[in-house]
């Protein structure tokens, strides 16, 4: 009967049975099968012997009824009938007891349907919401994990991709209590219940992973929900959550509705592949620009690259967003691109330049921009190309801006530059040791550098992020 009870509203069952006492003037009580008075009406009574013992010296007597609810035995109805009254009132009292309870329940299962269903439509829209223009798949899967989080409330959630070479299911991502555990845990995508769940395509729980004993996790665990992550009927991955917080159970409800997570989840990841992938092959287009680019002087051969790998160092030192590392390393790929017009004589010139020829070299970054500037990718990292030669106080070139007011990554660029073209060999000199270099751009901080940028690259430098 307290089972029922959770369900229903205790109120609405007092209201039923106060209904049922007034109406046929008899008190009553109601037992669990254990015999503990639960509720009464009728009565102040909360003890079945003074109920009894009340009852006989009113001169009445004392029927019982048992209550049952969808087939099942939940308790007892004891009332307290006049002595011509029979056992048939009893049974009418039960029997409407129970038509009430039925109806209730009824009417709780609908409710609990609703609220379902609610939950269900609520958690598409806000995760589709959540990852609708998302691109950065470990960002999508960071924000699964934290919602999966909020939905399960479990110790340990973790996400694990397919290795295509291997065959196996990795943790790449994870959270909770034994993230550190979990991450780098590897699996056959064919063996035990992760590799079953992985190639039928329908999500799992196991109650006990001893006693089920497909399942053997690199932390202890006792409950699992496992949901697989397919893109395109394909499974790509697994989403993985281990023991509620409550020491409860997984229900399937909850196993439903991570069953519609991981559906969104599989879109954004394959939407995400798809992005990366198209990335990828435009950067490598752009690298062979700039490598073409390099090529016109022997000596600069491979300086676009190097300069991007200090600079996406940089980027990531200063805490820039993943987004604008990616654009930064776009520009320092392309910031020479204005060399393409500036004549093979001059660039690979063994001696000091006239005038008019380092003039000539002046005009690569405006040139850059001009090639660049049409094109709706580039159209943000332009600027940074036009003033990667801007000196912090304002005596570089093409405008003269200074500070603040020449762009964060340019001057970025102007550090990673000047770092790579001192450290390389040019026609004219040999390229100079790091520390010697560090040196001399530490003399012109505040004059052609931003300190903050250079203190940024010396950190790198002495914690090897760059070589």
């Amino acid at each position: 009967m307290d089972a029922v009870l959770r369900n229903i509203s205790r109120r609405k069952i007092e209201e039923a049975l106060n209904s049922l006492s007034a109406g046929f003037a008899a008190p009553l009580l109601i037992l669990d099968n254990q015999g503990q008075v639960l509720m009464g009406a009728g009565t102040t009574c909360t003890d079945r012997e003074v109920f009894v013992i009340s009852a006989g010296r009113a001169g009445k007597v004392l029927c019982s009824e048992p209550l049952f609810f969808k087939e099942r035995k939940v308790g007892t109805l004891e009332v307290c009938l006049n002595s011509g009254s029979g056992t048939e009132v009893a049974r009418g009292i039960a029997r409407s007891l129970e038509s009430f309870l039925g109806l209730e329940g009824e009417m709780v299962n609908l409710s609990s349907e609703i609220v379902r269903i609610y939950d269900e439509l609520s958690l598409i829209q806000k995760i589709s919401a959540m990852l609708g223009n998302e691109m950065d798949s470990e960002r999508i899967c960071r924000l699964v994990l934290d919602e999966a989080d909020k939905i399960l409330s479990v110790t340990t959630s973790f996400i694990m991709l397919l290795d295509t070479e291997r065959q196996e299911l990795v943790t790449r991502f994870a959270s909770g209590r034994d993230r550190v555990s979990a991450l780098g845990f590897r699996v056959s995508c064919a063996q035990g219940l992760i590799g079953h769940v992985f190639c039928q395509g329908e999500p799992v729980t196991v109650c006990d992973i001893a006693i089920d004993g497909r399942l053997t996790l690199p932390f202890p665990a006792i409950s699992v929900l496992c949901v697989p992550l397919i893109a395109d009927t394909k499974p790509v991955g697994m989403l993985i959550a281990t023991d509620k917080l409550s020491g409860e159970e997984f229900w399937s409800q909850e196993l439903q509705l991570m069953g519609i997570f991981a559906a969104e989840v599989s879109s954004a990841l394959q939407k995400a592949h798809l992005y990366e992938e198209i990335n990828k092959l435009f950067l490598s287009t752009v690298e062979a620009l700039a490598t073409s680019i390099d090529a016109k002087d022997p000596y600069t051969y491979g300086h676009s690259r190097r300069v991007a790998e200090l600079s996406v160092a940089i980027g990531g030192e200063l805490g820039m967003p993943k987004e604008r590392v990616r654009k930064l390393e776009l520009a320092s790929l392309l910031h020479d691109i204005g060399k393409i017009g500036t004549p093979e004589s001059i660039l690979r010139k063994p001696g000091k330049l006239q005038p008019e020829e380092y003039q000539k070299i002046k005009e690569h970054p405006a040139k850059g921009e001009e090639i660049l500037e049409m094109i709706g990718e580039f159209k943000e990292i332009v600027a940074w190309i036009r003033h990667h030669h801007e000196w912090y106080d304002g005596n570089g070139y093409p405008d003269c801006l200074a500070a603040e007011q020449i762009p964060l990554e340019a001057r970025i660029l102007a550090v990673a530059d000047s770092y790579d073209a001192m450290t390389s060999d040019r026609p004219y000199r040999k390229g100079m040791p790091s520390g010697a270099v560090l040196k001399i751009m530490e003399q012109f901080s505040r004059s052609q550098f931003d300190p903050a940028i250079l203190t940024a690259f010396q950190r790198c430098l002495m914690h090897g992020k760059v070589i």
